[in-house]
């Protein structure tokens, strides 16, 4: 039974996960990892759901194991280059960073290609003490805004994600934060539609192109053009 099942779990855990709904997205891989721990979709989105969850160093574990069982990538790079940029290890996220922009998928014409801009300005943060001090900050502050937005206090939220999203430029969840709360709680789909499309333009990321895309529906909805 748990064969048959095994392809719809990956297949609900993935559309949770580009959902934004990562409780529920894990939930399904443990489905998974229970059936066949090291599973390379298993190892990689676990990895990805708990590294949004802000589980930093239970996201390395599990991408360490699949970098260890199925040997260095494009990918792997990048999301331990963007782990150790998250724990403050600046020297580690550079040099991941440069081996992930060596794989062949980030070259011109490669899959990957269109997150070298992010990719390229993580490099020149890490490259910079106070740009990458600059970012310690930030991340200070995203917290801070997501216990204002748990508290209800939304346009608090909103200007705190924008703060946080200055102090660093590849900051785009702080961006895409900010403009969910306009979307959902503040009821201006026009101020999140221009910070999503500004959370895309940095990251190419899915979950900011989704919201993008509710951001524009909405709008129709208003008579809004």
């Amino acid at each position: 039974m748990q064969n048959i099942l095994a392809p719809f779990w990956e297949r609900f855990g993935l559309s949770a996960f580009a959902a934004g709904n990562y409780d529920r997205a894990e939930g399904y891989f443990r489905k998974l990892e229970q059936k066949d721990p090291n599973s390379m979709s298993v190892l990689r989105n676990l990895g990805l759901i708990l590294m949004a969850k802000g589980d930093a160093e239970g996201a390395e574990a599990y991408l360490l194991r699949e970098e260890k069982l199925y040997g260095k990538s494009f990918h792997r790079h990048a999301a331990l280059a963007d782990i150790a940029y998250a724990r403050g290890r600046r020297r580690e996220a550079e040099k991941r960073y440069r081996l992930a922009l060596g794989e062949a998928e980030s070259a011109s014409g490669g899959s990957a290609e269109a997150l070298r801009p992010l990719i390229d300005m993580r490099l020149a943060i890490c490259g910079d003490e106070k740009s990458f001090a600059s970012s310690r900050e930030s991340m200070k502050v995203f917290a801070e805004a997501q216990k204002l937005k748990a508290d209800g206090e939304a346009e608090k939220a909103v200007e705190t994600f924008l703060r946080s999203a200055a102090l660093d430029p590849s900051n785009w969840p702080a961006l895409n934060n900010a403009g969910i709360i306009y979307l959902e709680n503040l009821g201006k789909p026009e101020e999140a539609l221009k910070l999503f499309e500004r959370a895309f333009e940095a990251s190419r990321n899915i979950h900011a192109a989704r919201n993008i895309e509710v951001a524009k529906r909405k709008l129709g909805k208003a008579g809004v053009r």
